[in-house]
């Protein structure tokens, strides 16, 4: 499978224009069918947000949002994290991501991601993030993690 033409232009240009990447993200496969939007960013950290929606619904007698849209939420946003750090755009492989869950996302309720890399090596980027409903003081969970950087 060939890289899609306008990921591959922000690699070669040498820049990650974050607010460009998820709007072309939302627009196919996994980023479509989960929605997620950019909210902020800067030097190395990153906000997204993911909307309630049905389809993403684990427990549909409570409206509670499955567990594998928060984890891919976090994925992303760490991942996100790494390229704002490093400045630019380049694949990455994900080797470990932990998450602490403390509550549900209930019905309604958008989950906001925010994550930071905070250390950067030459193969490996190291993460930690939170995910909350709205209110920082009420986390929905908390993320660390690793990737990989593949040139």
């Amino acid at each position: 499978m060939s890289e899609d033409p306008e990921i591959a232009a922000m690699r070669k240009s040498g820049s990650f224009d974050p607010q460009q990447f998820f709007k072309l993200a939302r627009s196919v496969g996994h980023g479509r069918a989960l929605g997620l939007e950019y909210r902020q960013s800067a030097d190395n950290w990153i906000e997204l947000a993911l909307p309630w929606r049905e389809e993403l619904v684990g427990i549909p007698e409570e409206g509670i949002l499955a567990s594998g849209a928060i984890v891919s939420l976090l994925d992303t946003c760490g991942g996100s994290s790494v390229w704002m750090a490093l400045g630019h755009f380049q694949p990455l492989v994900t080797i470990d991501l932990r998450l602490d869950y403390l509550r549900p996302a209930v019905k309604g309720e958008t989950v906001i991601a925010r994550c930071e890399c905070y250390k950067l090596t030459r193969q490996v980027a190291f993460i930690r993030g939170a995910a909350h409903g709205g209110d920082a003081n009420r986390p929905i969970a908390y993320a660390t993690g690793t990737f990989m950087l593949n040139p």
